[in-house]
């Protein structure tokens, strides 16, 4: 599933997203049993973080080999990130995959889409909780797609043309979405990641990789 770049899967598969197949944590706490954030680790420091954000957490595997898998729900949106937590000291960008909710949105044609976001200039003054305004208008223009095979970027021109006019609004959901993310990883993983985004760049560049049909079967 993983396919290497910049050191972050730019693949994530969301057939193998099943209530507990990948939940474990690296206390030895959960070790070997399902994850339910309702129940389970509601005293930790870092699913209280999630909890105030607003964000449903709903997997994280932490392998042997420290390769971290995030999967959560936010502002009606089911996203999935992978990271290598031995090489977090040169990482530069995010991968993320990300669909709609499907028990929140109900969708003739959900697709999946693939973006790798740059880790922009820290701000100390987002908010705990935002609206996803570009996210929210880039998946009505998939919709309009009515999507039948997979885009890349072989199809820069209709990738380019599907960001134009919220492109500074996606940089602003996914400057907030990074910050988050790490924010959460630090605290649950005790590794310190947040001062990295001193060296990172100053704005939150994206690429929009890939988008296609997403089975629900």
């Amino acid at each position: 599933m993983l396919e290497r770049i910049s050191n972050i899967s730019l693949e994530v598969d969301f057939n193998r997203s099943k209530r507990g197949k990948y939940s474990r944590f690296k206390s030895g706490l959960y070790d070997n049993s399902s994850f339910d954030i309702n129940d389970s680790i509601s005293f930790s420091p870092a699913s209280k973080y999630l909890s105030k954000a607003g964000w449903l957490l709903k997997e994280f595997h932490q392998t042997i080999d420290e390769k971290v898998i995030v999967e959560f729900i936010y502002s009606g949106f089911y996203f999935e990130v992978s990271l290598n937590l031995q090489s977090i000291n040169s990482l530069e960008t995010v991968a993320y995959a990300i669909r709609k909710d499907s028990l929140t949105n109900s969708e003739d044609n959900p697709v999946i889409a693939s973006l790798k976001v740059a880790i922009g200039e820290s701000n100390n003054l987002l908010p705990v909780q935002k609206e996803l305004r570009g996210l929210d208008q880039l998946f009505q223009r998939f919709s309009s797609l009515n999507l039948q095979s997979e885009l890349n970027i072989y199809n820069y021109e209709l990738i380019n043309t599907l960001l134009e006019g919220i492109y500074t609004l996606l940089q602003s959901d996914f400057e907030y979405l990074n910050t988050v993310l790490l924010n959460f990883l630090e605290k649950q993983t005790n590794k310190k990641i947040v001062f990295l985004l001193s060296k990172a760049k100053e704005t939150t560049e994206l690429n929009l990789l890939k988008i296609k049909p997403y089975n629900t079967l």
